[in-house]
């Protein structure tokens, strides 16, 4: 795939799908949030024998829901990125290609943002989650959404950002992103926002009842790249493993005041 097509795929349909990581960086990606995780948990003895080789069986350790929620907050779900992975990363041909397209330039900064009303925002960090098995855990998948209002605050400017979400565990159609194509091309009134507690502005369903939804299957190692607009959410476990996923985002430097942070 050359970067003429992935810049043509990300236009047109609002995501493409790149190849992002090795087998090697994917490993130390989820040694770092397991990391994380035995950190997050001080209190208690749910995670102590967790590992490289039972992160998919996470479910199985039958966490409680409320320390579950405790070392998953919006707030603390995220882990650092050394400065040689942001390089290998501002490197990228397809990422940059994309980014010269939307904005005229690549010039990012890699951030984190929880709840912009009381500033939760992490420079040189990625975010992750943990998404049990069954539909039923409704609380482990976002409603439909799009990253432009990140925050929760309302952004007009769809050159705010581009998103890289990344699977580490679970590929195929039962664990992956649920995104609408090209979804990104019309504005989404903010009218049609479910009033909520989470940060994220979900919409109704009856706004995207009639669009149609499809998870894309993945490689180890590959990346789906969208669009700020595009609608994605309710990617509900329905294999039979914990999924784990990274979401990466690049903020367009020149418009970096929307965050109010520093360039």
């Amino acid at each position: 795939m050359n970067s003429k097509t992935v810049d043509k795929n990300f236009t047109n349909n609002g995501y493409c799908i790149i190849n992002l990581f090795s087998k090697s960086q994917i490993k130390n990606i989820k040694k770092n949030i397991i990391k994380k995780l035995l950190k997050l948990e001080t209190n208690t003895n749910f995670l102590k024998n967790l590992n490289l080789n039972n992160l998919k069986d996470y479910h199985k350790l039958k966490i409680p829901e409320k320390i579950h929620k405790d070392i998953l907050k919006t707030s603390t779900r995220y882990i650092n990125l050394d400065s040689e992975l942001i390089e290998y990363l501002s490197n990228n041909r397809y990422l940059k290609s994309i980014m010269i397209s939307q904005w005229g330039h690549n010039d990012t900064v890699v951030n984190w943002v929880g709840s912009l009303k009381k500033k939760q925002i992490k420079q040189k960090v990625v975010g992750f989650r943990i998404s049990r098995p069954s539909k039923s855990m409704k609380k482990d998948a976002t409603g439909i959404h799009c990253d432009l209002h990140v925050g929760g605050k309302i952004c007009s400017d769809k050159k705010v950002l581009v998103t890289a979400w990344v699977p580490l565990i679970g590929f195929n159609e039962k664990y992956s992103l649920n995104l609408s194509p090209k979804s990104h091309i019309p504005n989404h009134p903010i009218d049609n926002f479910i009033k909520g507690k989470t940060v994220t502005n979900v919409y109704s369903k009856n706004y995207y009842k009639n669009l149609k939804f499809l998870r894309p299957k993945l490689k180890e190692g590959q990346a789906i790249i969208f669009h700020p607009n595009l609608l994605h959410g309710n990617s509900f476990n329905v294999g039979t493993s914990t999924r784990i996923s990274i979401e990466i985002r690049f903020y367009n430097k020149k418009n970096i005041k929307f965050l109010k942070i520093k360039k």
